[in-house]
């Protein structure tokens, strides 16, 4: 009995641990250049209305010349989102702005990047974050009929790898 006393107060005893380091920012991980991988379009009205149509879904990274967009996001010396550049090469336009600031929504979680341009925006939807070991970033851009309540119709997916 004694000895499972002396078990029990022992097992007990603290642990310490190292210090992990400050925590990474979300934002920090975003920063780099990105080169697209990957571009799906969903047809979303039919995906919507249960369509048996066999293209709800198409891989369009083929079709055209997408891998060339690369999109470089930058920040200063103190991790503050700052600037943006594209080169889209010969790929479709995936954004209308070539240059400019960026920012997130939110910083502890954003769920979309915003591109600036003098006046003009463009906003677009965040999918997956470049976090831990995974080095890809998901965006999403919405095409809506605003005849017909601003309901999605059709949706890219478009998948980025980071290339510094």
């Amino acid at each position: 009995m004694m000895l499972l006393g002396a078990m029990l107060v022992t097992g007990c005893r603290p642990e310490s641990f190292k210090d992990i380091g400050a925590p990474r920012t979300i934002t920090s991980s975003f920063i780099g250049t990105w080169k697209i991988t990957k571009v799906v379009q969903v047809d979303e009205d039919a995906k919507r209305k249960g369509s048996s149509f066999t293209f709800q879904s198409l891989d369009l990274t083929t079709l055209f010349p997408y891998t060339d967009f690369t999109l470089t996001l930058n920040a200063n010396s103190s991790g503050q989102l700052t600037t943006f550049t594209v080169d889209a090469g010969n790929s479709p336009a995936i954004i209308g702005l070539t240059s400019g600031t960026w920012s997130v929504d939110n910083g502890d979680q954003p769920q979309a990047l915003i591109f600036k341009q003098g006046s003009l925006t463009e906003t677009v939807t965040l999918g997956a974050y470049p976090m831990g070991g995974n080095s890809k970033l998901n965006f999403r851009i919405e095409r809506k009929d605003p005849a017909n309540d601003n309901k999605v119709m059709i949706s890219y997916t478009y998948e980025f790898t980071k290339q510094q």
